[in-house]
């Protein structure tokens, strides 16, 4: 079970994933580890190390608590061929 502050940790990396395709409009998808910095500049974590790492633990926690669904502005998901994860943006309803 995901808790309250997973939930608002899913929210505010969701809003970045928004804002960094606002800013970059011919980017169709973005690998997660790419946006870590921008990630720790938004509070979400403390610090990038291993490459994206804190990320990388915090999408799987939300994968293995079937949250995926929780990023509501863009689309979270796993590159089967490589297993990277990568964030695309949400299609308009």
């Amino acid at each position: 079970m995901l808790s309250e502050l997973n939930i608002q940790k899913a929210g505010a990396i969701d809003q970045i994933v928004s804002d960094y395709f606002k800013l970059n409009p011919k980017v169709k998808e973005v690998q997660a580890k790419d946006l870590m910095e921008a990630f720790v500049k938004g509070g979400v974590f403390k610090e990038n190390y291993k490459d994206g790492l804190p990320l990388r633990e915090f999408i799987k926690k939300i994968d293995e608590d079937n949250g995926v669904d929780l990023f509501k502005k863009s689309k979270l998901f796993k590159n089967e061929e490589n297993k990277y994860w990568f964030f695309a943006r949400a299609s308009k309803k």
